[in-house]
């Protein structure tokens, strides 16, 4: 099949290791007659979609399904498994995608769910079809806006193919390389890893679920050199780490938000190589890291755009500074490149892109001397919590239908565990009970965006135009907690 990464792969490496899921393991000839029968399956049963949706956690059927949905040239729609029915209805109307592909028991109006593909014995017939083109749309995601309205990011394989090139060589990946995934494959750091299988030969393991000791022990027997984890990962796999690191792992890709320094340095000490990096769902996962020589010497900083990236940072005033302007400037951080995405679906957030292409990530950060870039802050009022992004404006609308709320605003919260939690101030009509408050927000949000706290207060900080000054709901004394 003309352009097919996996076929290609196939045809150069057959017996190479591709993908491993605990004691199984497949090379890119098994994985590609695996995927075969997986796409031959859903040639019969998804006659005329050209855009499918998959609800799963981590494990081997989604990634055979991915694979031969992207052999069918069909559009992959990714479903956070953590998402209330209500969500999940509304990103699949939005996308205008009535079939689902799950095993779990969703009820969902006026969508078809189609069972994970069987083996079976029927030809695949899709020799001549066009799949893998660089404009063609491989996968969707949903971002929250900051008005807490999510977004579809449509992601073509010419976006995924420059983030894994750009990847490959920052991180010096070779054919022996074998990456390890605990991180969801609905997110863009999971699926970027399967994308990188298939485009740069390396091979993959793959967990149900992020267990601290398990990896660690995987990684004390040589079973992978390169991992992906959020803060909360790292600071959960630390204790199982010898003091002389793991011999066989070459580097932990950092993403999903900010990470204090001395978590840093307790890696340090332990000798391992992490790499901070900076992305989002909309460039197609990492555009700027820390170049690995300069890990120690930077410290604390994301690092320097990748190849292929343009990055420039933006004052409030509209003017651009870098390294040779003004260092240590704050501004909005802009990105420009074949990885980032040129457009949400339906036409929103249009106001993001300028006429030259460069994307306003809404992102606060700023230069140093030499061109590092630090992030000040995730979209100003973005939370990251356990390397979940979570929109203040998505949790207080919803905190805004209990009859006893007149206003709310959420904020996040620094936390030792998570990076950051989220914690509401909200000015009340009537007394209630946090375990109120909790309860209106069921089948309303996913659980992982609930305030962990509720503080009572008589008015909320504004500006002289209206805006609620969300710094000073944190930096002043936190008291009325309602319990």
């Amino acid at each position: 099949m003309a352009g097919s990464w996996l076929q290609r792969q196939a045809q150069l490496h057959p017996e190479r290791p591709a993908f491993y899921w605990q004691n199984k393991s497949w090379s890119f000839a098994a994985l590609q007659a695996e995927v075969q029968q997986y796409a031959a399956y859903y040639e019969a049963h998804l006659i005329h979609s050209q855009r499918v949706a998959v609800f799963s956690d981590n494990k081997p059927e989604m990634v055979f399904t991915i694979l031969a949905l992207w052999e069918l040239g069909i559009e992959l729609q990714c479903l956070n498994t953590r998402l209330t029915n209500k969500e999940l209805g509304f990103q699949l109307q939005d996308a205008d995608c009535q079939l689902v592909i799950t095993d779990s028991l969703l009820e969902l109006d006026g969508v078809q769910l189609l069972p994970f593909g069987k083996k079976n014995t029927i030809a695949f017939q899709g020799e001549d079809r066009l799949v893998y083109r660089p404009t063609q749309i491989a996968s969707i995601m949903y971002t929250s806006g900051t008005t807490g309205k999510p977004k579809g990011v449509p992601q073509t394989f010419g976006n995924h193919q420059a983030s894994a090139k750009a990847t490959q060589q920052n991180l010096s990946i070779a054919e022996d390389d074998c990456w390890l995934c605990a991180v969801p494959l609905y997110h863009i750091s999971g699926l970027s890893i399967v994308l990188r299988m298939v485009q740069l030969g390396i091979s993959m393991r793959l967990y149900g679920r992020f267990d601290p000791q398990t990896m660690a022990m995987d990684l004390s027997h040589n079973k992978g050199t390169v991992v992906s984890l959020v803060s909360k990962m790292l600071k959960d796999i630390l204790p199982y780490v010898p003091q002389t690191g793991f011999p066989g792992l070459r580097y932990i890709l950092l993403g999903g938000g900010p990470i204090d320094r001395s978590l840093l340095e307790q890696c340090q000490h332990k000798q391992l190589a992490v790499i901070q990096s900076y992305g989002m769902t909309e460039t197609c996962s990492q555009v700027v890291a820390l170049p690995p020589a300069m890990a120690t010497a930077k410290l604390g900083a994301s690092g320097i755009p990748l190849k292929g990236v343009q990055l420039r940072i933006v004052a409030a005033k509209g003017k651009s500074t870098s390294a040779r302007d003004e260092a240590h400037s704050v501004g909005e951080i802009y990105l420009k490149g074949s990885a980032i995405v040129s457009s949400y679906l339906n036409d929103r957030g249009s106001e993001q892109w300028d006429q030259q292409g460069w994307f306003a990530t809404g992102d606060l950060g700023y230069l140093d001397e030499e061109g590092y870039l630090y992030v000040v802050s995730r979209a100003s009022e973005l939370i990251i919590s356990g390397g979940e992004n979570i929109y203040p404006a998505e949790v207080e609308q919803a905190l805004q239908q209990h009859p006893a709320i007149a206003e709310a605003a959420v904020v996040g919260q620094d936390n030792a565990q998570w990076g950051q939690e989220v914690t509401a101030f909200v000015v009340l009509k009537e007394a209630v009970s946090k375990e109120s408050l909790l309860e209106s927000l069921e089948d309303t949000i996913a659980h992982y965006k609930f305030p962990r706290r509720f503080y009572q207060v008589a008015e909320l900080p504004r500006t002289a135009s209206g805006k609620i000054i969300k710094w000073r709901l944190l930096s002043e004394e936190r008291v009325n907690e309602i319990e």
